[in-house]
């Protein structure tokens, strides 16, 4: 698999996300580990901010606000819907993730 993109995107209360995948993967997201944590993620405590989630079209990613100030990369995502670990996945192509 390449890096997985959200393709849809359900916000729930308090701090889930409920996302589908492009490869048709879906699953719920619980963010309240990150909200915990304060600085940017303080913001979620706003339930304005947090219902503006939104998916990033071209990176496939989530964010919130104007995409600038957070947001959740989809792999990171993809890791915590399916409970699998980095190495546990299978790459169409090494070189999607090489430096």
């Amino acid at each position: 698999m390449l890096s997985p993109h959200v393709v849809e995107l359900e916000v729930q209360e308090p701090y889930k996300l409920r996302l589908r995948f492009d490869d048709g993967t879906t699953g719920v997201v619980d963010m309240s580990d990150s909200a915990a944590l304060g600085g940017v993620f303080a913001a979620w405590a706003d339930p304005d901010f947090w219902h503006s989630a939104h998916i990033v079209a071209d990176s496939g990613a989530v964010a919130w606000g104007d995409g600038t100030e957070v947001d959740a990369c989809p792999l990171s995502l993809y890791l915590d819907a399916t409970g699998q670990t980095f190495d546990e996945l299978s790459f169409e192509t090494s070189s999607a993730l090489e430096y």
